[in-house]
């Protein structure tokens, strides 16, 4: 797999869980699956493009000012996505609000590993 399909790829899996998570859903079902094959077949194919930063940057000002990992509106801190130690930088498509507790325990895990540490599925939130 070349490096382009892995990315495009990586960013089929989040369409498929940001529709489950707009569903609130448990489990992924048929219709999750499918979007993520038909979006990774039209990235494939240039039928379809990857979302631009100025659509995810509408989707984290809709969020509103909350913890993005646990929706709690106390002791609210900048977070990077991706860890300053692990490479992260402070630009806007790296930072969410984290609310301390989560913040602390995230440390400089990214994020699929710190979900894993916590024993949560990797459903992603910002998208």
């Amino acid at each position: 797999m070349t490096v382009r399909e892995h990315l495009f790829y990586a960013y089929a899996n989040l369409a498929m869980a940001h529709t489950a998570v707009d569903k609130q859903q448990i489990k992924y079902n048929r219709f999750n699956f499918m979007i993520r094959a038909k979006l990774y077949k039209g990235l494939l194919t240039v039928t379809m493009n990857i979302r631009t930063l100025f659509d995810d940057e509408k989707v984290k000002l809709s969020v509103g000012i909350k913890c993005n990992y646990c929706n709690s509106t106390d002791q609210l801190a900048l977070d990077h996505i991706l860890a300053q130690k692990l490479g992260g930088k402070d630009i806007g498509d790296n930072l969410i609000y984290a609310c301390k507790i989560c913040n602390s325990s995230k440390e400089k895990k990214d994020l699929m590993e710190w979900m894993s540490f916590r024993g949560e599925d990797f459903l992603l939130l910002m998208i």
